[in-house]
Parts: C-alpha cells; sequence; structure tokens
C-alpha cells in the first residue's frame, strides 16, 4: 500500500512540473521571435539609412534592447533547467519506486507459490499416509476379525450356516455330498418356490451308473433340517465335467431354512494360500461333519481345469460337499477329490483334498444363465465387545 502511494504522490509531481516546463519552453520561443523581429529591423534601417551616425545609434539601440533580451532568456532558460533537472530527480525516483512495486510484487508472488508447492506437499503426504493408514486398518481389522473367529465360535452360527445346507445325495451303491444354495421363490420362474443343490458332477454319474433307474425317475437326497432328516428326490438340471461340477434340482416346493451363503464373485480372488478353510460333507455315509484346515495351493491342474487343494481331512463321501471360509462361513469351493497313492492297495491321503473354486462356478452358471441361483450376503465383522464380553 505504501508503494502504490509512493508511486501515485510522484506521478502528480512529474506531471505538475512537466506542464510548467512547458509552459517556459514555450515563452522561450515567444522571445526567440522578437529577437528574430529586432534583427530584421536592424537590417531594413542597413538597407535604408546611409547616415552613419544614425545608423550607429539604431545599432546601439537594438544591441541594448538583444542584451535586455538575452539576459531575461538566460534566467528564463536557468529556471526551466534547473527545473528539468528536479524534473529528472523526481522521474528517476519514480522509475525507482516502479522497481522496487515490481520486485515487491515478483517477491509476493515467488511467496505464494512456495507457499502453494509446500502446502500442497503437505495435503500429498497426509493423503498418502491416509491411504497407507486404511490399508493397515483394514489388514488389521481382518486379523483380528481372524483371530476373533477362532477365540469366539457360537456353535449354532456355525451349524446353521454350514452343516444344515449340506446335504447328502444316494444312489444304490454310492453315497455323496452336495450344498443348498438356492430355496424360495424363483424370480425367473413365476416365484415358483424352487430348491437347488451344487455337487460334483462324478457323484452323479456314479449314482446314475449304479443305479440306472435315477437317471428318469430321480435319486434321494437326505435334507437335514433342526429338527429332522428330509428325503426328497432330486435330478440334474446342468453339469460341467470339465470341472466336475453339477446343480440338482430338489423335487418338492417347500421352502428351506438354511442355504449356504456364497462367496461374492469379485472376492473370489481374495482367497490365498494359509487361509483356514471348513470342509463339510457327508464321508462313508454319515451326516455332515466338519473338518478345518487350510488352502495349500491354488494352482492345480488335473483335468484341464484349476483346482484348489485343502488340507482339511476329507475322505470318500466329502465329494461334492462344501468348502467355506473359517472366519466368514462364506462358500469358495465344492469338493472334488482327494489324492491316492500306490496302483494295487491306493492309499488315500485325507489331507490333499482338491475342490472346484467358486470363479469357475461362477463361469460355468453365467453361460448357463443359471447364476441368479448362487445367493451371496455381506458378512459382518465379530463383534469385539460382544466377545469381550462372553471370554470374562
Amino acid at each position: 500500500m505504501k508503494r502504490t502511494l509512493i508511486e501515485v504522490f510522484c506521478g502528480l509531481a512529474a506531471v505538475v512540473l512537466m506542464v510548467s516546463f512547458h509552459y517556459q519552453i514555450t515563452r522561450l520561443e515567444i522571445h526567440q521571435t522578437d529577437v528574430s523581429a529586432l534583427e530584421r529591423k536592424l537590417e531594413e534601417a542597413i538597407a535604408n539609412q546611409p547616415d552613419g551616425s544614425e545608423l550607429e545609434a539604431l545599432r546601439s539601440q537594438i544591441l541594448e534592447q538583444t542584451a535586455t533580451r538575452m539576459q531575461s532568456l538566460e534566467h528564463q532558460v536557468q529556471v526551466a533547467a534547473a527545473g528539468s533537472g528536479h524534473t529528472r530527480i523526481i522521474a528517476n525516483e519514480l522509475e525507482q519506486a516502479q522497481r522496487d512495486v515490481k520486485t515487491f510484487r515478483n517477491e509476493m508472488s515467488s511467496d505464494f507459490e512456495r507457499t502453494k508447492a509446500l502446502v500442497d506437499a503437505y495435503i500429498s503426504e497426509g493423503r498418502v499416509k491416509e491411504q497407507n493408514a486404511a490399508m493397515k486398518m483394514s489388514k488389521a481389522e481382518g486379523q483380528i476379525a481372524t483371530l476373533a473367529s477362532t477365540l469366539y465360535q457360537d456353535k449354532k452360527e456355525l451349524t446353521d450356516d454350514m452343516l444344515l445346507p449340506t446335504v447328502q445325495l444316494n444312489g444304490d451303491e454310492t453315497v455323496g455330498s452336495g450344498t443348498l444354495v438356492f430355496s424360495g421363490p424363483n424370480k425367473h420362474k413365476d416365484n415358483k418356490v424352487e430348491s437347488y443343490v451344487l455337487t460334483s458332477y462324478h457323484v452323479v454319474r456314479n449314482i446314475f451308473t449304479d443305479t440306472p433307474k435315477a437317471e428318469k425317475s430321480g435319486f434321494d437326497i437326505t435334507v437335514y433340517l433342526p429338527d429332522e432328516n428330509l428325503i426328497v428326490k432330486g435330478r440334474m438340471v446342468a453339469s460341467n465335467p470339465q470341472i466336475d461340477a453339477a446343480l440338482v434340482q430338489l423335487e418338492t416346493e417347500r421352502q428351506f431354512p438354511n442355504v449356504a451363503n456364497v462367496l461374492p464373485r469379485t472376492e473370489t480372488d481374495q482367497v490365498k494360500v494359509w487361509d483356514a478353510v471348513c470342509a463339510v460333507g457327508c464321508p462313508l455315509g454319515n451326516d455332515p461333519v466338519p473338518s478345518k484346515g487350510e488352502v495349500s495351493s491354488v494352482s492345480n491342474m488335473p483335468n484341464g481345469a484349476n483346482y484348489w487343494m485343502i488340507n482339511a481331512p476329507t475322505y470318500f463321501g466329502n465329494s461334492g460337499g462344501g468348502i467355506y471360509r473359517s472366519d466368514t462361513r462364506q462358500l469358495i469351493g465344492v469338493f472334488s477329490k482327494i489324492y491316492t497313492h500306490g496302483n494295487n492297495q491306493p492309499v488315500v491321503v485325507p489331507h490333499m483334498g482338491l475342490c472346484t473354486p467358486m470363479d469357475l462356478i461362477y463361469e460355468w452358471l453365467t453361460k448357463a444363465q443359471l447364476d441368479h441361483l448362487l445367493h451371496s450376503n455381506s458378512v459382518d465383522r465379530i463383534d469385539l465387545r460382544r466377545l469381550a464380553s462372553t471370554t470374562k
């Protein structure tokens, strides 16, 4: 502000002095005109007056008047010169003030840019730290949830979410397992109540082989309810031998309360080695039993399709049963087969089982336009306050 006022005052003073200087120069030009007129008179007098005495007198008069005029002009020139010098001083000061103002503005602009860059850097750094903190928080929450699920287990929830959706498939000589994935009004069939079971293709194939009538009349499926076991007929409605998967429809209009919560399609790539899992099936014709283990491998290609390996103990009859994440109790795969060792008398290796991952199931049912039968719900994190209260 101070610089701006100085600039204004200096400008006004310069204008006043320049006007004065212009006025004085104009007067000098008028006086110069008068001197020129006297000189012309002198020349005329010389031409018209031959008398030397008169000519000398006129010449003296002209010289006297010229001297007076010159003195006046010299005085005015001195005043004008003094004024022009003062004007130059003011002009120089004005130019300096303008330079100072420009420098000051440049410094202000430079300071602003540096401050802005510094603030932007702080903001960027803050955002990176916030993102890192959010990632660490999410990871910590997952680890806490996994630990909490190990420490705190609601037996009823485990039964409802993993045991009761399990069914048993029976032929004359074949026993297998399956998982109930849909039961309720089917919007694609006029809201008719229907129920569907996900199982392994080779289980249904073996039933058809040892029970020929099953392909036409259906085969027995045992549904486990909280207070009863219900046997209904089932028919295969879709299959994919390459991934050892089949979809079976139950011949009943009854709606069952417990269906598996299938891992969302967008989360199938999140399953990793070391993830805790629970295998549920009906080994050797028993009612559903769980066994715990981990994902051992996510890359196995026995039939040209990728299978996951688990080390949860399994046996004959587990085929077609569900593989669940231990912490969220979400269905992540369908158990397919177990490894055996030897040719003449093969030995079962129960901790080396292969399952069809859910991403292959989604891909297959999407092509068959049946993926709407897979039921997915968001999973709530375990309430740590409830865990704390129950462990006191």
